[in-house]
């Protein structure tokens, strides 16, 4: 089986119609790969090393999107 990257699960869940959060953490951060991500309905795109902070930003967005945008 090919191997998918993460944008590609991106987009192929997307177009299924899945809408769940979706936050990308990488070593390999490319500004156009980035881009297409956040296009795509990232909700962050994470380079290593991050900091908890940053992550736990994210994960607060992730949850107020899933929940419709209230953050409760």
């Amino acid at each position: 089986m090919p191997v998918m990257s993460g944008l590609e699960l991106l987009t192929h869940l997307r177009a299924q119609g899945h809408g769940m959060p979706f936050i990308f953490i990488t070593a390999f951060p490319e500004e156009s790969v980035r881009a297409r991500a956040l296009k795509a309905g990232a909700i962050c795109f994470l380079a290593k090393p991050f900091d908890g902070p940053t992550l736990v930003s994210c994960l607060h967005t992730a949850l107020a999107r899933q929940d419709g945008g209230t953050g409760e």
